[in-house]
């Protein structure tokens, strides 16, 4: 039987994936941020190692109000921009059924533009 070929030469990765494996978090690392493991402060006392990403998280949950105020203000401008677009769409279908539903009688049909241009051109040989 052949040999297994390995994963990585099987088939080649696109250049634009990152080509660094990720690297697998350790034992010791996830019983400390569970605060399983504990580090002496300065009071002397134990504290979680998951109290050291406090101001990050703080800083997280700062940038995530700031997210969902900035989606709050898009809400409300795609609201806006539904109202007006829903109106000015009633106004455009109102002008249509206008134009179907009442008769103009003065308006110019083929043969005024034809008169129009005939008397400017009589106008214009008079004038020479």
């Amino acid at each position: 039987m052949d040999a297994p070929v390995p994963r990585s030469s099987s088939r080649p990765r696109p250049s634009s994936r990152p080509t660094t494996p990720l690297r697998p978090s350790s034992r010791s690392s996830l019983r400390e941020a569970h605060g399983y493991g504990h580090s002496i402060s300065q009071a002397g006392y134990n504290q979680p190692a998951i109290n050291a990403l406090e101001p990050q998280f703080a800083e997280l949950a700062d940038s995530m109000a700031d997210l969902e105020a900035n989606f709050m203000h898009l809400q409300l401008m795609h609201e806006s921009l539904t109202r007006f677009s829903e109106s000015f769409a009633s106004f455009l279908y109102g002008m249509n059924m206008n134009a179907f539903c009442v008769d103009f009688p003065e308006a110019p049909i083929t043969d005024s533009f034809k008169r129009a241009k005939q008397a400017e051109a009589q106008k214009g040989m008079l004038a020479h």
